[in-house]
């Protein structure tokens, strides 16, 4: 039986079936007590006909199990997401009496579904530009088995996973047409995508380049046909696109720190500053563009990633506020570069996803809080841990060191991207690196 296990995880279907088995196992009894709570609420009142941008939403009776006291607004995404769950909650109510954990099981599936795709088409882009199929199965191995990736998929269940595969196969499509449909179904669900633009439209020539406006065309049609069938109005949904389009600070970067309340009074007094800094990221992401347009000029595969490691890292580095679920655009990416061009990278590809990681459990309690949906006293408990608990902040004085830590790493990933003569040994890795180097004192 062990022999008969190793050689299904020798092959392409069995390393599917695992990585699928893995998340599965994990999906339908945790998720983040804040994010699961206003998918099941979306997914319940769009279904019912609500707006989900219009109005603050209760608790459901009998599906609900965190902030049963508060109204909740609705998601921050453009009409796909909302109208996704809320078909998850029409199939859910076709057996009457099911239980909840049904409805959590079909919620986590975008996201299931979605982490096991993106380490699919990791391993299809690993195989054609390499043409070496040990390369990419163990590409593939890789990501089934990846912690950070169930962690998020799985367990957290965002969904940035699907928007991440999107993205990939169309970096493997010749057809700009299909290829830019793709980037447009993506920027439907998640906005991220549309980093990458002011690059793809200097690069790209003849019906390419015109191809790109697809990108932003498809969200904008979806959207107004969805809000124009369903007789929506747009308040609520412009309010969510200004956030969006701002950030909300905090995360795994500088922002976190910045966002302290004990720094926010002296920063707010310098005139506009919180409004500026939340609009950083729009340059940041045209100079990312040019830079890499003409660093990378090329069609080959490698300019490709190359640019889009670039672009990731400086948004990341501009964004107010970046979560830890938007690693799932640079790291794919970032194994395609080790496995294929710079295996003198591992290291810092290793330095970024545990930096994230480490966040991850910093930010959410050791994981605790994802047990909210099986155990609802587990969120309750986290909760009042960050809120009230007299050790409270050693989680935040780990969340600003650790988003410290990591921004030293992006300026780092920045340079050798632009630069892959640059030594790659993380910066934050050489201290130590020289103290192994010192020979012992002897006697």
């Amino acid at each position: 039986m062990t022999a008969g296990i190793r050689d299904l995880l020798k092959s392409t279907r069995g390393l599917v079936l695992a990585g699928l088995v893995i998340r599965e196992s994990l999906g339908f009894w945790t998720g983040h007590p804040y994010d699961l709570e206003v998918w099941l609420r979306t997914a319940y009142f769009v279904s019912h006909g609500a707006n989900p941008y219009s109005a603050f939403m209760p608790a459901v009776p009998g599906l609900s199990f965190a902030f049963l006291s508060d109204r909740l607004p609705g998601v921050g995404y453009l009409p796909l997401w909302p109208l996704i769950v809320a078909l998850l909650y029409q199939i859910y109510a076709l057996v009457p009496g099911t239980s909840r954990f049904v409805l959590y099981f079909l919620l986590k599936q975008p996201p299931i579904l979605g982490d096991v795709f993106l380490g699919y088409i990791t391993y299809l882009v690993i195989l054609r530009w390499s043409g070496r199929p040990e390369s990419a199965l163990q590409g593939l191995r890789f990501w089934m088995f990846f912690p950070y990736a169930i962690l998020i998929s799985a367990i957290w269940g965002m969904f940035d996973a699907v928007v991440a595969g999107l993205f990939l196969l169309f970096l493997i499509l010749n057809r700009p047409v299909k290829g830019y449909t793709l980037v447009g179904l993506g920027i439907l669900l998640k906005w991220l995508p549309v980093i990458y633009i002011p690059y793809n439209v200097l690069r790209e020539k003849g019906v390419g380049k015109a191809a790109v406006a697809l990108g932003l065309l498809v969200p904008i049609i979806v959207t107004v046909s969805v809000f124009s069938i369903l007789q929506w109005d747009y308040v609520g949904v412009t309010d969510m696109a200004r956030y969006s389009i701002h950030g909300g600070g905090g995360g795994m970067t500088y922002a976190g720190v910045l966002s302290d309340p004990k720094i926010v009074p002296f920063l707010a007094s310098l005139g506009n500053f919180y409004s500026l800094i939340g609009f950083l990221w729009i340059p940041g992401v045209v100079v990312g563009g040019v830079v890499a347009s003409r660093r990378f000029p090329g069609q080959r595969s490698e300019d490709a990633i190359q640019a889009v490691l670039l672009i990731t890292s400086i948004f990341f580095l501009t964004r107010w506020g970046i979560n830890e679920q938007y690693l799932l655009y640079l790291l794919p990416a970032f194994y395609i570069d080790i496995a294929l061009w710079h295996p003198e990278r591992k290291s810092l590809f290793t330095f970024t996803w545990v930096l994230g990681l480490l966040f991850l459990l910093a930010n959410n309690d050791l994981l605790v809080r994802f047990f909210g949906p099986a155990f609802p006293s587990a969120a309750e408990f986290a909760w009042r841990f960050d809120n009230f608990s007299e050790f409270a902040y050693v989680r935040i004085v780990a969340m600003y060191l650790i988003g410290v830590l990591f921004t030293v790493h992006l300026i780092q990933l920045v340079q050798v991207f632009l630069n892959p003569r640059r030594k790659a040994t993380p910066w934050l890795w050489q201290p130590f690196a020289r103290l192994r180097s010192v020979p012992p004192v002897s006697g």
